[in-house]
């Protein structure tokens, strides 16, 4: 065999098992800076609580879960909707409480939406129950004024649904939330 043939051949094997040992380390390295800044995402448990009955608000009950996943979903947050279920230690939620009411006048119709939005962490307390503690609380109050319900019903949604978003944003800026 010409030792310029086994020279060659054994210089491709270690070229290609170098580039093969080094694959699996660039990789992780690439891994490892692209999680380096961002926390493992952990979905937010969804609880939204009408004070009054919702079914036939201005703002049902699965209208308000609906605009909060949608927020949720633009800040890169997966969501479980809480049904009374107890929660486990160790995650987040989001309780968004809020009532309706509407009043018709000669002129038209008012109508206004007063909501709370916690965020919430639970956390073992060591003897098998869960505390929760409090991240972050907004309030809001919604007046708005319609010639008739069917305006009054649309302007109410898209002023809520607006300053939902902005509540919904501050709670995940604080570094606890994440």
């Amino acid at each position: 065999m010409n030792p310029t043939n086994v020279f060659f051949r054994v210089f491709s094997l270690l070229a290609v098992l170098s580039v093969l040992a080094g694959a699996p380390a660039a990789m992780a390295q690439n891994d490892e800076s692209a999680n380096a800044g961002e926390k493992p995402q952990r979905p937010v448990y969804l609880d939204i609580v009408p004070v009054a009955d919702a079914r036939y608000s201005m703002l049902p009950e699965e209208l308000v879960a609906s605009l909060a996943n949608e927020a949720l979903s633009n800040a890169r947050q997966a969501t479980i909707r809480m049904n009374g279920q107890d929660l486990p230690a160790g995650v987040r939620v989001l309780r968004i409480m809020y009532i309706v009411h509407q009043q018709e006048e000669s002129d038209g119709v008012t109508a206004a939406v007063a909501a709370s939005t916690e965020l919430l962490r639970t956390s073992d307390e060591g003897d098998g129950g869960i505390q929760t503690f409090s991240i972050y609380n907004g309030l809001q109050q919604t007046l708005v004024q319609g010639p008739d319900v069917t305006r009054a019903r649309e302007q109410l949604r898209i002023a809520f649904k607006k300053e939902l978003q902005a509540r919904i944003s501050s709670a995940f800026q604080n570094a606890e939330a994440l």
